[in-house]
């Protein structure tokens, strides 16, 4: 049996800032706040072990060991055994079982009852379980729905690791990372086409594979400069990749792209013309902010795409913008920044004219509404504000408005 102590006083830490390596510690620091077990699935290479390694060095103590098993390296013995032995050795640590599908059914059956059994308070060990992402896809399918994998995922707190192509904008930080950790790469030199290729590449193989590749540059490169035709010629799959890549992308322009996101927040969020704002769903949604649609153009940056949604559908209640960059997988910050680059406004200033949009949908639509109603209906907690934000985005107070539309 495969078994290691884990003693090293500190955890690596993640490396990049991509939206998807944000989700990812997030996820990580939720689930270490309680002691239930916990699946992980993921790609070789993505960071599975990295990832136990920080749920356990954020839920546990520096005392309390981390200890590692490959089930692939059981023995014919009972594992009820094996698994009783490695528990005593976790104590109030974690135990983590590499490769929990190597398990046959009669190994899994007989451990199935630690599972539910387990203490979970913080005093026992924790158990943490991974897998990949094919076989938790088949164990998932009908025809597999026995399988342990199946139960698990019933079973257990669940956290994904994103493959190194989920999370690309980090490439160019591992590579520098790499620079700084390894004497052989620190020579190398990266121009500007090649890096393009190198983030392009799938990488099947995750990180793992990046740093191979690179440990390969460093050694049969004969320029410390590596440009795109030395990578092609020493790894020719990256440029086939690269080409098929090409072909499937659809003519469209980034200049296309872009203005198409621009129209869909212009209209999200503008409240000059009344008329523009008659509500697409009359029978069924009284607010007619177009966020389906803006889904559907979010290629300049979906982590927008997934605030604004959220802000649509709980611009009625207190929002802050931790909150809506909780939900869209992104710091507060960077969300910030993405407001006034994509928008050309603050989070605030977006909220709001949604809000005094939204109010002048509900007074035009209904000629007896009351102001004080409105107000509330769209998340305004005070009267007087109201009123005063709304005169300055349209013109008039909402009284006035109301009453000018029963006019028309």
């Amino acid at each position: 049996m495969s078994t290691l102590l884990k003693v090293t006083p500190e955890t690596q830490p993640w490396i990049g800032s991509s939206d998807a390596l944000f989700s990812l510690k997030q996820q990580i620091s939720l689930l270490a706040q309680c002691n239930l077990p916990v699946h992980i699935i993921g790609q070789p290479g993505s960071g599975k072990h990295l990832a136990v390694s920080h749920l356990h060095q954020i839920g546990k103590t520096e005392s309390q060991p981390l200890i590692i098993s490959c089930v692939n390296h059981w023995d014919d013995k009972c594992a009820a055994t094996q698994l009783d032995a490695l528990i005593s050795q976790s104590l109030r640590g974690t135990l983590y079982l590499k490769n929990i599908d190597a398990l046959n059914n009669d190994q899994a059956e007989a451990i199935k009852d630690y599972w539910l059994n387990l203490n979970t308070n913080a005093q026992a060990p924790r158990l943490i379980t991974s897998t990949t992402i094919q076989k938790h896809q088949q164990a998932l399918t009908q025809t597999q729905q026995s399988s342990f994998l199946n139960w698990l995922h019933y079973h257990c707190l669940e956290l994904s690791v994103p493959t190194l192509a989920q999370r690309r904008e980090d490439i160019p930080a591992l590579f520098n990372h790499y620079k700084s950790t390894c004497q052989h790469i620190a020579k190398l030199q990266i121009d500007e086409q090649a890096m393009a290729l190198l983030t392009n590449y799938c990488w099947p193989h995750n990180a793992k594979q990046l740093k191979r590749c690179l440990d390969k540059l460093s050694f049969l490169s004969h320029q410390q400069e590596i440009t795109k035709p030395t990578l092609v010629k020493i790894f020719p799959a990256m440029n086939d990749a690269h080409n098929q890549y090409s072909e499937t992308l659809e003519p469209v322009s980034a200049k296309q792209v872009n203005d198409e996101f621009s129209a869909l927040i212009q209209s999200l969020t503008a409240c000059e013309d009344p008329h523009v704002f008659e509500s697409q769903h009359r029978d069924s949604d009284l607010y007619p902010a177009p966020v389906i649609q803006l889904q559907a153009a979010s290629k300049p940056h979906p982590a927008l795409a997934r605030a604004l949604e959220y802000i649509d559908e709980n611009f009625k209640k207190p929002l802050s913008l931790s909150e809506v960059a909780s939900y869209a997988c992104v710091s507060p910050s960077h969300l910030s920044f993405l407001f006034k680059r994509y928008v050309g406004q603050s989070f605030k200033q977006t909220l709001l004219r949604i809000r005094i949009k939204t109010a002048m949908a509900l007074l035009r639509e209904d000629p007896y509404s009351q102001v004080t109603e409105v107000c509330d209906d769209v998340g305004f907690s005070d009267l007087s504000f109201f009123v005063r934000k709304f005169k300055s985005v349209v013109g008039v107070s909402p009284g006035v408005y109301r009453d000018q539309r029963t006019k028309h």
